[in-house]
């Protein structure tokens, strides 16, 4: 296994031993990682950069790239974060065809990734954990997996040093629970599992839901059904669409988005500069709404007037739609929802929008709890997913502690990656890791940095399991609580952000906490995740006397045929001169030597000679010279040992306010 997109090679580990192991060679090291969505993307660019051999297996349920991107693929799937700025911040793809793209747009974005970095190489598709279990007397991770690849259902078990889920947060979908509904007879879809050869023209739907899904797809399928029902138990805040100044400045206020012309696609590959001042200004009007998560602040005050406004203005030939669907809690506190369209579509004269609950379903239509029976051709379930943390296959940690029991008593965990009693384990958007001000990926691409700060160590200090200390687990959970207290999450709406608790009796009738969120912004997630602190891990080295980490008292380069000059050499690479100034014959320039340092001064050299006009009459040791010094006679051709550091700090000069200098100052003598 070698590394992927990089120019270094490695040294296949050769033993277990760290004593018969040069210092800088990894020992075995072996990741099983489930998911090869975004995260699993992720991990095989990051890990293996890390730790070029490591042993990275990818399992994947589906038959490619992309999880929920490759998954969702009913009509108006998209992303409602702009194009540009869905996408990692070291690979930018000027080619979005729309501010806001479509799902298989974006499905063809990650593919490409995919393809670039070899990601593929590492995975096993059609493979579906079943359960992973810790094993203590061997410090390995045994997992199980069913094989969706073959006639006949078969279960391959693997194992490995470490255990990473990134299967997100949009990936367990669900049937809402309706009396009956398995019992209707006609078409029954669910968003999250489209039948692409399903047609609704000329249908009477019912849609079920208004969530993110049930917005995209009523817009979608409007203007193609002959009637639709939509069904929306609880109120939702209908938003601006997300970086709503940028696309006004762009499309005049014409458009809740717009088509990308060939035009700015080549003058964005024309010049890269301009383009990435475009995502900068995109990530910063997206990165600088902190404030409006904060109860009582003014920033999301205003939002919520505006956003009623929106709405209502939008809605005005209908006004009691905007009374039907205008919360009561404040925006914010469950996720936003921009829905180009969608208020739109609910104006439409064959369009019902029913807040009625659902009571049952017959084979032929719905029932709702005022009585009335209504009969479809097809339903239409957008009711999302399962996000309870721990939900999917069982996870066995120590003394055979189930992740999913463990959570359910109240999701803990450490900077939302890890937890107690689960060495070796770590989670991609585990509890309290999902952004609320900011953007995402960002943070996805951070998470995977700090693990693979981990993986390093592991391969390459002698460490063997790594586990959160239960108190910095606990003070985590303890400082989330306190943080969201004075925010928009905990005013009481039903949000996948928070979590139910169970009471002494066992029943969910608990406080509510937030256990999705991160407490606080994206950039302080960077920030606070750029370097592990190893003293809120418990830490188990192989070598008991600590000093497995050094080796056999030899580095790589020192071994067999690995052996030459650079290898041994190698910190000289960096090195800057000392270098000689020449001072030509006509005392036109500053003719520098050999010297890249020296050479790379020269501009701002020139222009402080350039400057100079005071007249020291003759050159002495130590001396200063001026640039008449220069033109005289006695000096011609002199080469003068000038450092270069005093090159840097001459007489008189201030760098950042372009003060005129007087006199250049050297300290050695003329040669």
């Amino acid at each position: 296994m070698g590394s992927i997109g990089y120019d270094y090679d490695f040294i296949k580990p050769s033993s277990t031993s760290n004593a018969s192991r040069p210092i800088d060679e990894a020992r075995p090291l072996k990741v099983i990682y489930i998911g090869a969505g975004v995260s699993g993307i992720l991990a095989a660019i990051e890990f293996l950069k890390a730790v070029p051999s490591l042993e990275l297996v990818i399992y994947e349920k589906n038959p490619e790239v992309g999880g929920t991107w490759y998954e969702n693929k009913y009509p108006g799937c998209a992303c409602d974060i702009p194009s540009h700025a869905y996408q990692l911040s070291f690979e930018s793809w000027t080619e979005w065809s729309q501010f806001y793209s479509g799902a298989p747009e974006i499905l063809q974005y990650w593919k490409m990734v995919a393809e670039k970095y070899r990601v593929r190489d590492f995975v096993r598709f059609q493979h579906k954990c079943v359960e992973a279990r810790w094993d203590e007397s061997r410090s390995k991770w045994t997992t199980k997996f069913l094989r969706l690849d073959s006639a006949e259902p078969s279960i391959v078990e693997d194992e490995a040093d470490v255990l990473i889920t990134g299967t997100g947060l949009l990936n367990d979908w669900k049937w809402p629970s309706i009396e009956g509904l398995q019992d209707f007879k006609g078409p029954l879809l669910h968003t999250a599992n489209w039948d692409e050869s399903f047609d609704v023209t000329g249908k009477k739907v019912a849609v079920i839901g208004a969530g993110s899904s049930g917005i995209q797809v009523v817009p979608a399928i409007v203007n193609k059904v002959s009637a639709m029902d939509h069904y929306v138990r609880g109120k939702t805040w209908i938003s601006t669409q997300f970086s709503q100044d940028l696309l006004e400045e762009t499309t005049h206020n014409q458009s809740s988005n717009f088509d990308y012309s060939q035009e700015q696609k080549q003058q964005w590959r024309d010049d890269p500069k301009s383009y990435i001042k475009y995502r900068k200004d995109m990530e910063f009007g997206l990165q600088s709404t902190y404030d409006n998560v904060k109860l009582g602040s003014q920033s999301h005050a205003r939002g919520r007037r505006n956003y009623e406004r929106h709405m209502r203005e939008r809605l005005s030939a209908k006004p009691e739609l905007a009374e039907q669907l205008i919360p009561d809690f404040p925006p914010l506190c469950k996720r936003l929802t921009p829905g180009p369209g969608y208020l739109e579509a609910l104006m439409q004269s064959h369009v019902a929008l029913i807040s009625q609950s659902i009571v049952s379903v017959d084979a032929k239509g719905i029932t709702t709890a005022d009585g009335v029976y209504r009969q479809v051709d097809a339903i239409i379930c957008a009711t999302g997913f399962e996000t309870s943390p721990g939900q999917g296959f069982p996870i066995y940690g120590e003394d055979g502690v189930n992740l999913r029991e463990k959570y359910a008593v109240r999701p803990k965990t450490y900077l939302g990656l890890c937890t107690n009693n689960f060495p070796n384990f770590f989670q991609s958007l585990g509890p309290n890791s999902f952004q609320g001000a900011g953007t995402l990926l960002v943070m996805m691409e951070q998470a995977h940095k700090y693990m693979a700060q981990i993986l390093r160590r592991m391969a390459y200090g002698d460490l063997k399991t790594i586990q959160p200390k239960k108190r910095q687990v606990e003070n985590f959970t303890s400082y989330c609580d306190k943080y969201f207290e004075n925010t928009v999450y905990t005013a009481g709406c039903a949000s996948w952000y928070t979590t139910k608790l169970k009471d002494p009796t066992g029943a969910g009738n608990g406080a509510t906490k937030v256990t999705a969120l991160w407490p606080g912004s994206s950039v302080h997630y960077l920030r606070a995740m750029e370097s592990v602190r190893w003293e809120d891990y418990e830490l188990e080295n192989i070598d008991t006397s600590d000093f497995g980490w050094f080796g056999n008292g030899r580095t790589v380069g020192e071994v067999g045929v690995t052996q030459d000059a650079e290898a041994l050499t190698w910190y000289l690479n960096q090195t800057n001169f000392l270098g000689d100034l020449y001072v030509d014959s006509n005392a036109s320039e500053i003719i520098p030597s050999n010297n890249g340092f020296v050479e790379d001064s020269k501009p701002q050299i020139q222009e402080k000679v350039d400057l100079l006009d005071v007249t020291v009459p003759r050159i002495e040791p130590e001396a200063t010279y001026t640039q008449d010094d220069l033109a005289r006679s006695e000096v011609k051709g002199e080469v003068l040992d000038i450092q270069s550091q005093p090159l840097l700090h001459l007489n008189g000069w201030n760098d950042e306010k372009g003060t005129k200098i007087e006199s250049i100052h050297h300290i050695a003598t003329p040669v």
